[in-house]
């Protein structure tokens, strides 16, 4: 079989497959689309609980900073003077005097 002959076969079966798969290509456009809508209208809704989320924290951070193991000097570490709330905190001391330990918060 020349390189000729087997470049026309080559390019036959490309063509064949394209056609038999020319349905599948198309569905799978339709589908992305319609996942790229929906990303569109996820998108406000995301919005408003990463906005939720972001209150919470915010609250639950001041809370902390309020409290009275904050201003005892119980919480001293500034790592979790920067990121944890009330909630985590108290967890933290919680699982500190559970343990029998000095809380190291």
């Amino acid at each position: 079989m020349t390189l000729n002959t087997a470049r026309k076969i080559e390019t036959s079966f490309d063509v064949a497959l394209g056609i038999i798969a020319l349905p599948f290509a198309l569905i799978a456009q339709i589908l992305a689309l319609i996942a790229q809508i929906l990303e569109w209208i996820k998108y406000p809704f995301v919005r408003i609980l990463d906005l939720r989320n972001l209150c919470v924290f915010k609250v639950g951070h001041k809370l902390m900073h309020i409290s009275d193991a904050v201003k005892d000097g119980t919480i001293k570490n500034p790592y979790c003077l920067k990121h944890y709330t009330a909630r985590a905190a108290w967890r933290h001391l919680k699982e500190a005097k559970r343990n029998n330990r000095e809380a190291e918060i």
